[in-house]
């Protein structure tokens, strides 16, 4: 069986999303500090892959979550840093732009297109899937289809 250079990315991803998505309890209001998500969806993306960009996983682990909350008060802190160091090699790039998909906002999501320059596989555009909680935006979800070669 021949596996397809890449593939292994999905795979990650799958499981990271998986195990995120089927979280218990998440942090109340109270627990969710400052230090965790982002002011806005467009900020939380913007950090997430600057962090991505510099191997900051602590901070791309505090920036990772769902409308419950950060992924790291379910996870972990060691294995969600496991799981960005993944992240974080399929994310690099040189530059990126962002926009707004056209549907913006709906159910406390919003969906964020990033336009990234120099990526293993050139200049592709990747979708986030952002969730509010308590008005701080996490990266909930990432399409990386275009970044496995598929």
């Amino acid at each position: 069986m021949r596996v397809r250079p890449g593939s292994w990315v999905v795979a990650a991803f799958v499981v990271l999303t998986t195990a995120c998505a089927s979280s218990g309890n998440a942090g109340s209001a109270a627990t969710i500090e400052s230090a965790y998500g982002a002011l806005s969806a467009e900020s939380a993306v913007g950090q997430f892959l600057d962090a991505a960009k510099r191997n900051d996983y602590q901070l791309m682990s505090r920036l990772f979550g769902t409308r419950k909350g950060p992924a790291v008060e379910d996870i972990g802190r060691i294995e969600i840093e496991q799981r960005m160091y993944v992240l974080a090699s399929v994310l690099a790039h040189r530059s990126y732009s962002l926009r707004r998909l056209p549907v913006a906002e709906a159910d406390g999501q919003m969906r964020i297109a990033a336009e990234m320059v120099g990526t293993r596989n050139g200049n592709v555009i990747v979708p986030f899937v952002t969730s509010n909680n308590n008005g701080r935006w996490f990266v909930e979800q990432i399409s990386t289809e275009a970044l496995s070669g598929r």
